[in-house]
């Protein structure tokens, strides 16, 4: 009782409720109840956009979805770890600038941030060192070389003026080498920058903080590149194939399916959770996934698609001892019942066995509404 009164204010903003047109310019008397029951799709309910809007109807489509006892796996979403960086400093130093900030979109090579390292600084005075160094001896190489042709020095010397210049070339470009890997500029400082193009998802840094290698002064990863995984319990492991289809549904996002394929399936099941660990890659990820994402991962046979066709519990309605669904009209607006034949109900969705393709139009919420409008337009018909 308390819901017919809380839908009637809605009814009044109803345009119409019609049955269909003969055809033959005549007028026909109003069907009998029992041939109301035997077909429950004779009237058409048309609405305005501001009773579809209070009554919060919306169209959607019968889609495939797997129920209680089929394979509905709980998922989440990851970023894919190949296209994700984790950026700090190789030898421990302090933040002296952080060029970035949270969100913010880089790309690669771009700058980050900036460590300043007393090993950098040791590294780069043992280069000067031994630049000086390795100037001395190429000066004592040359003149050593001048009094060889002149048949004046001796071959000794002249092979130790080489070794000895050889040896700081190579010292010298080993420490190059090292503060190239280290990032460092000129005055001992780690450069921190982008290895790949993506968004900062991460900063752990402030001016003046430690900054050492066990800790990611920034995370950048690319939105764009993520994948589900899935938990599949052992009573489901013989539908786990790699390679097989797979649509994944996430909890914010209800009405979005998205097709993958289970492109890795774990060897041995993770001891804590006695499940299968396995990853899908989305043919087409959404641009509104975010890492973290909880849901839902439906695996598909091999062959035919065996989920069963379904609608939200809140699309079906009961008319006349019949179930039915609401599709839309020619009209904008305008609802028919449809009859259908149901099946198992889970998670907010029953199954429709019978009555209503995959990828039908069908009004998923509002159908009591729809309903009660209908049985007013014939009450008020009938007096």
């Amino acid at each position: 009782m308390t819901r017919l009164i809380a839908v009637a204010p809605l009814l009044a903003l109803l345009v119409g409720c019609r049955a269909p047109a003969s055809g033959d310019g005549h007028a026909h008397p109003a069907p009998s109840s029992s041939a109301r029951a035997a077909e429950p799709h004779v009237a058409e309910v048309v609405l305005g956009a501001e009773a579809m809007e209070r009554a919060g109807i919306r169209v959607g489509h019968a889609e495939r979805r797997a129920l209680a006892g089929g394979a509905a796996l709980p998922a989440e979403v990851e970023f894919d770890p190949t296209s994700t960086a984790h950026v700090g400093p190789l030898v421990p130093g302090r933040i002296t600038r952080v060029s970035v900030t949270l969100g913010e979109r880089v790309r690669r090579g771009q700058l980050l941030g900036l460590v300043a390292s007393i090993d950098a600084s040791a590294a780069r005075a043992r280069l000067d060192q031994a630049r000086a160094r390795l100037t001395a001896a190429e000066a004592t190489l040359k003149r050593q070389q001048q009094l060889s042709t002149e048949g004046i020095g001796a071959q000794r010397a002249l092979i130790d003026a080489e070794a000895q210049a050889t040896e700081l070339r190579a010292e010298v470009a080993g420490l190059r080498r090292q503060l190239a890997v280290f990032g460092s500029g000129g005055a001992g400082e780690l450069s921190l920058t982008a290895p790949i193009a993506g968004v900062v998802v991460a900063v752990h840094a402030t001016l003046g903080e430690a900054a050492t290698p066990e800790q990611a002064a920034f995370i950048v990863t690319d939105p764009t590149k993520v994948w589900v995984r899935g938990d599949a319990p052992e009573l489901e492991l013989g539908r786990v194939q790699l390679g097989a289809a797979a649509v994944v549904r996430l909890h914010a996002f209800p009405d979005l399916a998205m097709p993958g394929v289970v492109t890795y399936v774990a060897p041995a099941l993770d001891p804590r959770t006695r499940s299968l660990p396995l990853r899908v890659t989305l043919q087409a990820p959404d641009p509104r996934l975010r890492g973290g994402l909880f849901g839902t991962v439906e695996l598909v046979a091999a062959g035919a698609d065996d989920r069963p066709v379904t609608v939200p519990t809140d699309a079906v309605a009961e008319l006349d001892g019949q179930s039915v669904v609401f599709t839309p009209g020619a009209a904008p607006g305008s609802f028919r019942p449809h009859a259908v034949a149901l099946g198992r109900r889970s998670g907010g969705y029953v199954e429709v066995r019978s009555g209503l393709e995959p990828g039908a139009p069908v009004a998923t919420s509002g159908a009591f509404t729809l309903k009660s409008a209908l049985r007013s337009a014939e009450l008020a018909g009938e007096h």
